[in-house]
């Protein structure tokens, strides 16, 4: 039962985006008590899995005003009603002085042939090395930051520009809030100006914490790390889910009352072995470079995603080589 049953979800939707979300202006002309406006707000939020930024009565910016202000983060983009393909990739950690991995060259290729309708980039483009909280490797030739920005936005244009007409939309990963954090901990007087936020530098990338597709498939950088993070997010969240961060590659379909979902990890762009890892001593790791491909059907539902998975610097999607060279034996 609604709080103010003679008002439709999508009519206070409507009004809620035409007025910025002022509670005063949805009160008179919904009748709406005052009181009641931000709690209809918040469920139809939680029931539909969007987000509806509040504006404020005395117009300043509330919660999830991404875009409107340098220090406000969208928490949520929701994508409803998409039908086709997406590709989600993440944890490129571009590098200077580095040619495009083999998983860089075969999201080129992989998005060129299937032209999704969404592309979204799942956090970790930049690296920021050198503004890490960890110290540095001994004398490790760490690039600069106006290096990693050069390479970060050259790539990510080679892929906007394969995209060609997709929506773009990109998340926030842990390596990526580093150039934020620094330049608000180290230069805050220098607040509201152009160039000081990462988003600044990739601006055909929207960007936000998370994306959610039609109301049961959620994006985001992190959700749990370790060897069942796929597992332990689509089981918590009760949808499907993505996340890169643990650069692990891998599907894991899961069921219950909730009907087939599954709980999907993107693996890297980069190459899992390159000088942006050297924390990790040239250890065994579970990483795989690689990507992954999403599609719904004309009912919105999300089918079984496909990897394009790095084997031996040979990218394969779809059971065919798409990008590298067999590694020959000395």
């Amino acid at each position: 039962m609604s709080i103010h049953s003679g008002v439709s979800d999508d009519r206070f939707i409507a009004l809620w985006r035409e007025t910025g979300g002022r509670a005063k202006a949805i009160h008179e002309a919904t009748g709406i008590a005052l009181r009641n406006v931000y709690e209809r707000r918040n469920k139809i939020e939680a029931r539909r899995g969007i987000t509806l930024p509040s504006a404020g009565d005395d117009g300043k910016r509330g919660r999830g005003d991404a875009g409107q202000s340098p220090n406000d983060y969208l928490s949520r983009i929701p994508v409803d009603g998409f039908t086709g393909s997406m590709v989600v990739f993440s944890d490129a950690h571009y590098w200077k002085g580095q040619p495009p991995s083999v998983a860089h060259q075969a999201l080129i290729e992989v998005i060129r042939e299937i032209k999704p309708k969404l592309v979204i980039a799942n956090g970790d483009i930049f690296d920021g090395a050198r503004i890490s909280r960890f110290p540095r490797n001994g004398w490790e030739n760490l690039p600069r930051i106006s290096e990693e920005l050069e390479e970060a936005t050259e790539r990510m244009a080679e892929i906007r520009h394969a995209a060609g007409r997709a929506r773009l939309i990109r998340s926030i990963g842990n390596h990526d809030i580093r150039f934020d954090r620094y330049l608000s901990m180290n230069a805050s007087e220098m607040d509201g100006i152009a160039g000081f936020r990462l988003a600044d530098h990739l601006k055909a990338w929207p960007e936000c914490m998370s994306i959610a597709v039609n109301g049961h498939t959620m994006i985001k950088h992190r959700f749990y790390g370790g060897i069942h993070a796929a597992y332990n997010a689509t089981l918590r969240a009760g949808w499907s889910t993505f996340n890169g961060h643990t650069h692990h590659l891998e599907v894991k379909p899961w069921g219950d009352y909730n009907g087939r979902r599954y709980g999907v990890q993107t693996g890297a762009i980069a190459e899992v072995g390159g000088p942006q890892f050297a924390y990790a001593e040239d250890g065994p790791s579970a990483g795989c470079s690689g990507f992954a491909v999403g599609t719904f059907d004309g009912a919105g539902r999300l089918l079984m995603p496909e990897l394009c998975e790095v084997i031996e610097g040979v990218a394969y999607f779809r059971g065919q080589r798409v990008a590298g060279k067999r590694r020959v034996a000395a």
